[in-house]
């Protein structure tokens, strides 16, 4: 194929690229897709499921404060109005404890059936008598016409009882929390990736236009943090990039002298990065951030490739003839890398799985375009870089014992620790230290606890499930009482069962009954005798009704607090009970143990969770571990016929152990991410080997691969520095890793991969 045809075709694979990029590319920050997919047990797995997913998803918790009580009230109540306004946005706004609307609610009919009342003379007299305060309080009208249907407040009562409990008090009409005013803001259910961050932005918006002053918003739940992290995420590409950038002017323009080099190493990189891009949103419908960004620094490990092809060309050898001389050891490197990314797919993380496509796309587009398409853009291109000399050789001795040394002192290092790995589940929210302490405070203030100590009851019928959280909740009363916990949430006062609501109905007095009743208890206060008419003639009614189910809570208030609790997935219904407020965890543990009913109804979301980190880091840590035998073997049989070879193998295992090793020291223990980031050490490490091992140079005699490496190595340690200070915890973990191991392969490469000192390798 001639020349001309090649580059149009070339031309069209990134045109289009970019094109279908421009319209469909969907970046995504949550973190559900580094969570297991392939959990044993469908009920932690469902658990796991709606702590990423249920309604507290699009919960936002928001903050006011540094100012004075009325400035705070004021901005609060202007947010609430402002922002319920937006219907189309947001479901609820809540800044005080004040009754909500309930008087067109659709369960209000249904309230005998929903909360336990008493008929007798004594009761009825007694809400009479609260009556008559409120309405010589001068109590709204519309409250005193409630109070006529409903004297008895038994549906107020049983909205108080499914109410937040806000550790946060009221003053000046709004919530306060010492010196802050606090809100919870709903977004729209169904809400996507775009409508979130439109809501947060608009949050923000609103505040901004109501003469905030000195005042300070601070916004948290999972929607910020995912929008948090994904500006974050976005400044450390643009970080990376940037420096990037600049690396390469530099070392195109000081070191090879050419910018048609540079405009080569640039379509190389910015071709692999395009096509990964491209093929992963066309695989998964969606590329998630961290993917993205870890990607793309590691895909700037791609610009190897076309190093080692212009620090091999010269005046005497074309770029084809280059490429000819290396393509062994530069297909090895690759492949090395690629099947170090292949051993983290089918682990059952989508995410590490996407993660790993991105790589092995970009790394093999851009060995494709190194390979196949430099030579032809270089026919008549000829290279005057500066020379590097492969520098001081070692004799056989100190090389073994230097082997030895970073090999086996890392070693002993690390099989001493006790706790080697970190199996916690908070590793994987990738928000700042500062924005999860935030979220627990404004979380415990308001009220809405983490989802973590469950007890879980299923069946599939509905009415069966709901007698078996009676049952859990009869036992749970008893840790109430003993003071173990402060209370457990669960749908039984929200949906009876149909026991409890046919003995409800049974109990509800006649229509005469009532009225004589009630006569009675109005004697001597001031009600005109037929007041409570219509309150009489709505008990009758509701003795009529047909029995409340799960539909009937459709369009009312407390329909999303149900779907948190109650909810039909797989043909099953799945009723949650969430522990608020343990005193005693191991007290909490030892009551739960003793009773079968809770024992086998209780998960610990974290624990859980903790316990398919340490599988899966057990299961990496494995993979690792053999794919570093399979490179060794390989190398052993490698080095068969070529003795030398068998240095190859020593700077990666050293790399390797000694990034680790640095990880201990810091005080951090090793977590998916520290191995995900060994794989990419493993495959530069190998690469660095490779090359130093395949020439065959004297002492002070140029190197080629010398003088790739080393530029190879110096942009990929100061890309993954930016990383490592990223406040994104899962990138900085990942730019610490590499940097140390890069550090290490690189300087370990360079003194036992090289020939080895002998009266031959003298000049």
């Amino acid at each position: 194929m001639k020349l001309i045809y090649k580059n149009i075709l070339f031309f069209i694979v990134v045109a289009a690229s970019a094109w279908y990029l421009n319209s469909n590319l969907l970046i995504v920050s949550n973190i559900e897709q580094f969570m297991p997919n392939n959990v044993q047990d469908k009920n932690v797995k469902i658990l796991i499921d709606r702590s990423q997913k249920g309604p507290f998803a699009n919960l936002v918790l928001v903050q006011i404060s540094e100012s004075n009580d009325e400035n705070l009230s004021r901005l609060s109540q202007i947010l609430k109005s402002t922002l319920e306004k937006k219907t189309g946005i947001f479901d609820s706004v809540i800044n005080s404890s004040k009754p909500i609307e309930f008087k067109d609610d659709v369960l209000l009919k249904y309230r005998y059936l929903l909360h336990d009342n008493n008929f007798d003379v004594d009761s009825l007299r007694h809400s009479f008598e609260q009556f008559l305060t409120a309405f010589t309080t001068n109590a709204p009208s519309e409250f005193i016409d409630y109070l006529l249907t409903d004297p008895q407040k038994v549906f107020l009562n049983y909205l108080s009882l499914n109410q937040v409990k806000a550790i946060a008090k009221d003053k000046k009409g709004v919530w306060f929390i010492n010196d802050k005013s606090l809100l919870m803001v709903q977004i729209q259910e169904k809400a996507d990736i775009v409508q979130k961050d439109l809501a947060i932005a608009t949050i923000q918006k609103v505040f901004a236009a109501s003469s905030p002053g000195s005042a300070q918003l601070l916004l948290s739940g999972p929607s910020v943090v995912a929008a948090e992290t994904r500006a974050n995420i976005k400044n450390t590409i643009q970080y990376v990039s940037l420096a990037l950038a600049m690396l390469m002017l530099f070392i195109f323009v000081f070191v090879y002298r050419s910018s048609y080099l540079l405009l080569l190493a640039v379509i190389t990189l910015s071709t692999s990065i395009l096509i990964a891009m491209t093929l992963t949103q066309i695989i998964f419908g969606q590329i998630h951030g961290i993917v993205l960004a870890f990607g793309i620094t590691a895909l700037g490990v791609c610009l190897d490739y076309p190093l080692h092809v212009f620090s091999n060309t010269s005046a005497t050898t074309s770029a084809a003839k280059a490429v000819k001389n290396i393509s062994t050891p530069l297909k090895i490197g690759a492949l090395t890398s690629v099947f170090a990314y292949i051993s983290l797919m089918g682990t059952g993380f989508d995410g590490l799985t996407q993660l790993a496509i991105f790589a092995i796309i970009g790394l093999l587009s851009a060995l494709f375009v190194s390979i196949y398409f430099i030579p032809l853009w270089m026919q008549e291109k000829k290279i005057n870089k500066k020379n590097v000399s492969v520098g001081k050789l070692l004799p056989l001795t100190p090389k073994i014992l230097i082997s030895l040394l970073v090999v086996l002192l890392p070693a002993t290092f690390l099989l001493q620790q006790d706790s080697l790995f970190d199996t916690n589940i908070s590793q994987l929210n990738p928000a700042s230290a500062e924005s999860k302490q935030l979220d627990a405070d404004l979380r415990q203030a308001l009220g809405v606890g983490e989802v973590n100590h469950i007890f879980l009851t299923s069946d599939e019928e509905l009415d069966a499930v709901l007698k078996k959280t009676q049952t859990v909740q009869r036992d749970l009363k008893n840790l109430i009482e003993k003071r173990i916990i402060k209370g457990a949430i669960g749908v039984d006062t929200l949906l009876p069962s149909k026991d409890i609501q046919k003995y409800r109905l049974a109990n509800l007095p006649s229509k005469q009954t009532l009225q004589d009743n009630i006569s009675l208890a109005i004697e001597g206060l001031p009600f005109k005798k037929n007041a409570f008419d219509v309150f009489a003639d709505e008990v009758d009614f509701s003795k009529t009704m047909t029995l409340l189910n799960y539909q009937n809570f459709k369009e009312s208030m407390l329909e999303e607090k149900l779907q948190s609790l109650l909810f039909f997935q797989n043909n099953t219904w799945y009723s949650l009970i969430r522990v608020v407020d343990i005193k005693d965890i191991e007290l909490f543990n030892k009551q739960v143990n003793s009773s079968s009913i809770l024992r086998d109804s209780y998960y610990s979301i974290s624990t859980e969770a903790g316990s398919i980190m340490n599988d899966y880091l057990k299961e990496t840590w494995a993979r690792l571990l053999i794919m570093l035998l399979l490179l060794f073997l390989a190398t052993l049989w490698f080095s068969y016929a070529h003795k030398k070879r068998i240095w190859i193998i020593i700077p990666v295992f050293s790399g390797v152990l000694i990034s680790l090793s640095f990880q201990i020291l810091l005080g951090n223990s090793i977590n998916i991410f520290h191995l995900l980031s060994l794989l990419l050490v493993v495959g530069l490490g190998f690469d660095y080997s490779l090359f130093f091992n395949h020439e065959n140079k004297k002492i002070n005699e140029v190197s080629n691969s010398a003088h790739a490496i080393i530029i190879s190595a110096t942009t990929t340690i100061i890309t993954f520095s930016i990383l490592a200070f990223s406040n994104v915890s899962i990138l900085s973990s990942i730019g610490q890793i590499v940097v140390v191991g890069v550090v290490a392969c690189f300087i370990i490469s360079k003194f036992i991969s090289t020939p080895t000192l002998t009266t031959m390798s003298k000049p």
